[in-house]
């Protein structure tokens, strides 16, 4: 199923598509990059930890400027995933 804005074929706008699963009827999220905030605000860090995991090189983003850095989510929570937590003390 395809759901189409509204708004933008009024203003005669370009039409913004989502594509959704016709299971569930409820439209898909759209595929975006986001900024170091909006990635610290998902994964429940602060923003210096982001930049922590940049210079450790734990993270890939996106560079399109010098001032400009987008993060991929699922590749970021993939990078994340790589790396394995031991409990202190443990025996294996």
């Amino acid at each position: 199923m395809i759901v189409e804005s509204k708004a933008n074929e009024a203003r005669g706008a370009s039409k913004i598509t989502a594509i959704s699963d016709s299971s569930e009827g409820v439209p898909s999220t759209p595929k975006r990059l986001l900024s170091k905030r909006e990635l610290a605000d998902v994964l429940n860090v602060s923003e210096r930890t982001i930049d922590n995991w940049l210079a450790q090189k734990r993270i890939p983003r996106l560079r399109l400027s010098n001032r400009l850095t987008r993060f991929n989510l699922p590749k970021v929570e993939a990078a994340l995933g790589r790396y394995e937590i031991r409990e202190v003390g443990a025996r294996i």
